[in-house]
């Protein structure tokens, strides 16, 4: 499933919300009640001048260092020596100072669409600020929330963010709000039980109904298990609550995108470019809209305007790149990956789609030079690892593809790509036992695959190891792949037409392959050697064939044709034409 074009990073401040520190002060259960006015001044308390000078440089603060001035009085004062009342007059003012400023970086880091680089250093020095205010204040709720919220952040203790969202949601009282949005933070931590989150988001709506953001978050939950309904019905009431926020409407018209619902999701991107029309990620999700409804030129539109809104933002420029590629405009589309690639070398999207569109114009080398980055920068990935191989593969490089299929398949046994490229550069280089084994179990990763059926059907009815070969067992293959492709394909009829060679029936072999050399649509080059195999069936021949092919795409042995059963899998990059020669 793909996310789209939402800011993740603005969702998830508004998910966990504003902590209110400043408010939450006064009124949160277990939060210092700090007084309007300090008491009154007693008569030689040494520290009673800087404890003046804190209050008046507290109601006059402006800027983040104001409050390190506020806390440094406060400090002075009680090191000094103050009356009861006024001890504790700033021991409180130091508390809520400590937690306003950390406050306000929580807000730096959560509030901002991009946020700033130096946040983990910021994160820092607001987590010491808090604390400081529960060592003082053990049952400070909304300390214990903005804890959580900082460390939930990557790299920041997952275990403690859930010890401090819990005992936020013990000390939250009748504070419904503060309570649903630590119940957000939790089901945000939660990573393994969808249900146990499902029932934080759920608690959260019922302690906080009227609230946009926790409608939102829980929608956003819904919307990445796919369950658009229920995701719609959030976002709708969250609309209700603050019809203005074209965030909102953002949402929702990417739902509607994802469950396929074209016409509602763009006229939801349009009423949130109507309140927002700077908003470049509407327009991005605007401008898939149209390009899946067909209308290339208005999505190219939406993307220019993307583009000089946001020139730095790489997300406009890759999706107009491919829109580009798909319409023919290669060198535009170049150009675009071209800028994103500039201003990040290590792109890792921007890198495949430059990879691909080497491989669509045949040159392997630069595609393999891309995708080679790639599987380092991602080296975990099974998938770009599998990607490589079949670029090696095509570059009939079947060595070095089979080494990066074995990567893959150390990283995900059960991938069919890989599985099935391993398969095919095996049979490429003549090892028939090994292509057995990979193509057998791509068969049964996915059994309706024409491509897989029809090279593991060729090679048990050609291969010269009369271990390896089963002309039964061919046949079957052989004739599910053509009913797959309705008798169409003439290298998958040529495949059925060896198998019953393979068994000794020359004069339905001999039917199969005028068939598939009468075929219209077929290549010459590959009509001649369909003739070839013909004339095998008419002097009763079955017909043999190894490849062995050395890294250099040259043929080392091919004793009978050479047929190549290659063909690309579903989203992988091309490979060779189906069973044309390494030559």
């Amino acid at each position: 499933m793909n996310s789209g074009h939402i800011d993740w990073w603005a969702w998830l401040g508004r998910a966990a919300l504003t902590t209110g520190l400043v408010g939450c002060l006064a009124t949160a259960p277990g939060g210092p009640a700090t007084a309007d006015e300090p008491p009154a001044a007693v008569e030689n308390e040494p520290g009673q001048a800087d404890l003046d000078a804190a209050v008046d440089k507290k109601l006059a603060v402006r800027r983040l260092d104001d409050y390190g001035e506020v806390l440094d009085l406060c400090r002075a004062a009680l090191r000094k020596g103050l009356s009861e009342d006024s001890r504790a007059f700033a021991e409180e003012l130091l508390t809520g100072t400590l937690v306003e400023r950390a406050d306000m970086v929580v807000e730096a880091i959560f509030g901002s669409r991009n946020p700033d680089p130096q946040w983990p250093r910021m994160r820092s020095f607001a987590l010491r600020d808090l604390a400081e205010a529960i060592e003082r204040e053990p049952d400070l709720a909304a300390a214990h929330l903005a804890i959580a919220r900082l460390e939930a952040l990557p790299r920041g203790d997952r275990q403690r963010a859930l010890a401090a969202a819990s005992r936020a949601i013990e000390l939250a009282g009748d504070d419904g709000l503060l309570a649903a949005r630590a119940h957000l933070v939790r089901g945000n931590l939660e990573e393994e039980d969808a249900a146990k989150r499902r029932a934080d988001y759920d608690r959260a709506v019922e302690l906080a109904p009227g609230d946009k953001d926790v409608r939102r978050t829980r929608g956003l939950f819904h919307l990445l298990a796919d369950d658009y309904e229920r995701c719609r019905a959030d976002l709708e009431a969250a609309i209700e609550i603050d019809p203005d926020d074209a965030s909102l409407l953002e949402a929702l018209g990417t739902a509607a995108l994802m469950d396929q619902r074209l016409d509602e999701a763009r006229q939801a991107f349009d009423r949130a470019l109507e309140i927002d029309p700077d908003s470049t990620g509407a327009l991005v999700q605007r401008a898939r809209t149209r390009a899946l409804g067909g209308d290339r030129g208005a999505a190219i539109d939406d993307l220019d305007t993307a583009v000089k809104l946001a020139p730095d933002d790489p997300e406009p420029l890759l999706l107009r790149a491919r829109i580009l590629q798909q319409a023919g405009d290669t060198a535009k589309a170049q150009a675009d990956l071209g800028r994103v690639l500039a201003a990040n070398p290590d792109h890792l999207a921007a890198l495949e789609m430059r990879g691909l569109l080497a491989a669509d114009r045949n040159d392997y080398g630069a595609a393999i030079d891309d995708f080679r980055r790639l599987a380092r920068l991602d080296a975990d990935n099974p998938v770009v690892a599998a990607q490589l191989g079949m670029l090696y593969l095509a570059a009939k490089q079947p060595r070095a593809a089979r080494q990066r299929f074995d990567r893959a398949l150390e990283l995900d046994e059960a991938l069919f790509m890989a599985r099935r490229g391993r398969g095919d550069a095996a049979l490429a280089i003549g090892d028939h036992q090994s292509a057995r084994a990979d193509l057998e179990r791509a068969v049964e990763l996915e059994p309706d695959n024409e491509s897989v059926l029809n090279n593991l059907a060729w090679l048990l009815a050609t291969s010269p190891d009369d271990a390896i070969r089963d002309g039964r067992k061919a046949i079957g293959i052989a004739t599910k792949a053509c009913e797959r492709t309705a008798w169409k394909e003439s290298h998958i009829l040529s495949t059925l037409a060896a198998a019953y060679a393979e068994t000794g029936d020359f004069a339905t072999a001999r039917r199969y392959s005028r068939q598939a050399v009468d075929l219209d649509d077929t290549p010459e080059e590959v009509r001649q050697q369909l003739r070839d195999e013909l004339a095998s069936y008419e002097r009763e021949q079955p017909w043999r064939e190894r490849q062995q092919v050395d890294d250099a795409g040259v043929h080392i042995a091919a004793p009978e044709g050479s047929h190549t059963p290659l063909t690309p899998a579903p989203s992988s990059p091309p490979a060779p034409a189906p069973r044309r020669p390494f030559d």
